[in-house]
């Protein structure tokens, strides 16, 4: 009786593995079948090297901004550029954040 049963053990064993092992295959199947591959390479996104306009540094921040886009503060006979007014507020304010 225990080699019996050992012999049924063996063979669910072997039944569930398969099982599970076409499951898990159906469900890699799938979700590669449901990946598409571009046919050419988008373009490049810009950068400030390629982009055609002016680029200033924001004083607080030290990001690179767009001169055509970004909040602008004229101080006597200079032009500041900001990214964002709140880069604007904290210069107007005096605080010393300056980019290195």
């Amino acid at each position: 009786m225990g080699l019996l049963s050992d012999i049924l053990e063996i063979v669910f064993l072997v039944l569930f593995l398969k099982a599970m092992y076409q499951n898990l295959g159906s469900l890699f199947k799938s979700s590669q079948n449901r990946v598409q591959v571009p046919q050419a390479r988008p373009p490049a996104p810009p950068t400030a090297m390629s982009h055609r306009g002016e680029v200033a540094r924001d004083p607080v921040c030290g990001i690179f901004v767009d001169t055509e886009v970004s909040h602008r503060l004229t101080q006597d006979s200079e032009t500041l550029h900001f990214c964002s007014r709140e880069c604007l507020q904290k210069y107007q304010k005096g605080a010393e954040h300056v980019a290195s």
